[in-house]
Formats: C-alpha cells, structure tokens, sequence
C-alpha cells in the first residue's frame, strides 16, 4: 500500500510539474503575442486584444471539455447509488475501457498474455504470491 501512494504521490508531483510548465509557457506566448501586436498597435489596444483572444481560446477549451465529459456529468448527477453499485459502475467502465484497448492493439495484448503466463509458470514465489492474494481476496 506504501508503494502504492508513493507512486501516486509522484504521479501527482509530475501532473502538477507539467500544469505549472504549461501555465507558464501560456504567460510567454500571451506576452509575445501583446509584443508582436504592439509593433502594430498602441500598448493598450494590444494588451485589449491580446487579452481577448486568450479568453476566446480559455472558452474553446471550455466548451470542448464540456462536450467531451458532458455523459460524465450526467452519471454523475445520480447519488442513489450505493457504495457497491458506484465501485460496480466503476469496474465496469474501466472493464470496457481495457478491453476496448485490448481490441485496439491484439498482438500486443496477446504478447502481454504470453510474457505474464510464463513468469507465472516459471516462478514458484510469483505463483505462491498470486495464490495468497486469491485466498486473501476471497
């Protein structure tokens, strides 16, 4: 479990790594673009308009991901569910999620298969501590 939250610990350091490089590459190209248009412009009409076309891009993308997860929001709105039915709910799509990435790349899956069969059959440890976690889990 300890391995577990220090790797998502990582995970989020990373993410919040890369949302901060972004953030501030966004700032240098909103910059340059008030430069590039202040050569043709006075300063405020270009600080107006450089502005403008940020906030018209922040709503692009606003409108995009309310597109993309708009379903999302719509699941989400049911809280009769329990406890089990949402991890049902959960299970299920990342069942179909997998198996659609299982379906996109067939070789590879399979591979994947082969090399996880074989490290099972040829360790006895790997085989024992997969046995323990069956009995665990049941």
């Amino acid at each position: 479990m300890r391995r577990f939250f220090a790797r998502l610990t990582i995970w989020i350091a990373l993410v919040l790594s890369a949302v901060l490089t972004a953030l501030i590459a966004i700032l240098y190209f909103m910059f340059a673009l008030y430069l590039w248009l202040a050569m043709y412009l006075v300063p405020p009409a270009a600080a107006l308009i450089s502005g403008v076309i940020v906030l018209f891009t922040a709503g692009m993308f606003a409108l995009i991901a309310s597109n993309m997860f708009g379903g999302l929001a719509q699941h989400g709105r049911d809280t009769t569910l329990g406890p089990a039915e949402a991890a049902a709910n959960i299970g299920s799509l990342f069942s179909e999620k997998l198996q659609g990435l299982g379906t996109m790349n067939r070789g590879t899956s399979l591979l994947t298969a082969l090399i996880a069969g074989f490290a099972v059959g040829v360790s006895p440890r790997l085989r024992s501590l997969l046995w323990s976690l069956l009995k665990k889990m049941t």
